[in-house]
């Protein structure tokens, strides 16, 4: 069966304002294994469009279609495919592809999404709530963890840490530049803004001296190495994102031997894992959807032929939420 496809592609790296267009794509032939899922909904994320920037040249394919997660419905599958999978709703994970009308993806790669959880919170429960959940599994869950600092607080994927972490029982932490009234939320003992050059100082001030164990980064550059310095000995260091563009200084390990420092690749963990581990990792992340720990502010719904209008929110600064792209 040939689909009609429109998407979102990239020929050329570069910034994605500029390289970015909507075309009609050719259908694509569905391999053994394989399923044509017609999208419903899929978010702008910054790891969409680190890609398209060139900053991973060497494993990045042009043309490339953005769009790691997102929702679909399974449209056809392969004829040597059980076709009572057809019409169920699911995301397609594995690959970019999802800024697109119909998405081929393996079955293997496709989670069955329950009914009672909306397009809209299925459309975003991949890449922030996986990543948070694993990072907290690996590194929160030591009976040693009393304080943390999460950077980038009004972020999704921020938000999701610091209800976890207080779920736990760790004291934590937001640091955000120009913090509103409403991030003073039940997921934070306290919020620092980081705009102000006195933000070390009052986090200093409110932790006390040597009581901050684990810190989760993905800012980098300057702020993260004055976040890591302000852990104690033996603290944890995990580091998961670049939002400034800067990378850490290699100097970090040199200067704090002393600290147990990681990264954290969310793809990683998820090509190394089996069916059985995402299953159950998804399984976990609905659960957390339905009691309301898991929330991602949704600014505006586009369809993909204002992308442009799409890009120009995500990229704007004091951004309130994600944008999805409704193919």
């Amino acid at each position: 069966m040939q689909h009609s496809n429109q998407g979102v592609i990239a020929h050329r790296f570069g910034p994605p304002p500029e390289v970015l267009q909507v075309e009609s794509l050719a259908p694509a032939e569905l391999e053994r294994g394989a399923a044509a899922v017609r999208m419903i909904a899929s978010p702008i994320n910054p790891s969409d469009l680190i890609p398209v920037s060139g900053a991973y040249p060497s494993r990045t394919t042009l043309p490339f279609i953005p769009g790691f997660e997102g929702v679909g419905t399974v449209e056809t599958v392969h004829s040597d495919n059980d076709p009572a999978l057809l019409g169920q709703r699911v995301l397609p994970i594995g690959a970019a592809g999802g800024w697109q009308s119909v998405k081929p993806c393996s079955l293997v790669w496709c989670i069955p999404v329950p009914d009672d959880i909306s397009d809209t919170d299925a459309a975003t429960a991949y890449i922030n709530p996986l990543t948070a959940i694993r990072m907290i599994d690996l590194h929160a869950s030591s009976p040693g963890i009393h304080t943390a600092v999460v950077n980038a607080a009004g972020s999704a994927i921020a938000r999701t840490l610091g209800h976890l972490l207080t779920q736990r029982g760790t004291r934590t932490i937001g640091l955000m530049r120009h913090p509103r009234k409403e991030e003073a939320s039940s997921c934070w003992a306290h919020v620092i803004d980081t705009s102000t050059d006195s933000w070390r100082e009052e986090l200093h001030a409110f932790t006390g001296t040597g009581s901050l164990d684990l810190a989760f980064d993905c800012v980098g550059g300057g702020e993260g190495i004055d976040l890591a310095q302000s852990l104690r000995r033996g603290g944890t260091f995990v580091h998961y994102g670049l939002l400034s563009g800067q990378p850490l200084s290699p100097k970090l390990r040199q200067d704090r031997p002393d600290l147990n420092i990681h990264y954290f690749r969310l793809r990683e963990w998820v090509h190394s894992a089996k069916r059985a581990q995402l299953v159950s990792a998804f399984t976990q992340v609905f659960n957390l959807v339905r009691e309301g720990v898991i929330r991602t502010r949704i600014q505006e719904e586009l369809p993909l032929g204002d992308i442009a209008e799409g890009l120009a929110l995500s990229l704007s600064q004091g951004s309130q939420g994600k944008v999805l792209l409704r193919p």
